[in-house]
């Protein structure tokens, strides 16, 4: 009888102490920002001579955004305005680092506020924006709203 209620015991530790280890595995801040920077990336590294392909483009930022996002930002030609302007105005876009200037953790999702540090052409640009994202199970990070200040570049827009 002993012996049976101390395997009981023994397994129920086990039970707990798993779980709790298992709680403790978090998306880090540093999670959030190479996704980020990765979801970015794709968006802001255009070779003017070699654009990617509108579709593609579309394709490689789909597994990052939910369906409205993706719907909504499709529509309105923000995943593709980068790679418009670069080939305007015949100039190289490219996505050098992202910082993640707060980051508040509530309900499963991470709201955040970021700044982009875009290279366009020769000049430098720091682009800000809002982000949140949700994290979903098995830390799989989706984003859910995105929003950006434009910047002017020469005098044009760069959204």
């Amino acid at each position: 009888m002993i012996k049976k209620l101390t395997l009981l015991l023994l397994v129920i530790i086990s039970v707990v102490g798993l779980s709790a280890c298992q709680k403790e595995e978090r998306v880090s801040e540093e999670d959030v920002k190479a996704f980020v920077k990765d979801y970015k990336t794709i968006i802001y590294t255009i070779d003017s001579q070699n654009p990617t392909d509108n579709s593609k483009l579309l394709e490689d930022v789909k597994p990052y955004v939910n369906e409205e996002v993706y719907e909504k930002t499709k529509k309105n030609g923000v995943f593709t305005f980068p790679s418009h302007f670069a080939t305007e105005n015949q100039t190289d876009v490219k996505l050098n680092d992202v910082k993640i200037d707060t980051i508040k953790e509530k309900d499963n999702n991470f709201e955040i506020k970021y700044t982009l540090f875009v290279t366009i052409g020769d000049y430098n640009v720091e682009k800000t924006g809002e982000m949140t994202i949700l994290n979903k199970e098995n830390d799989k990070l989706i984003v859910t709203y995105d929003w950006e200040n434009p910047v002017t570049v020469e005098n044009k827009k760069f959204k």
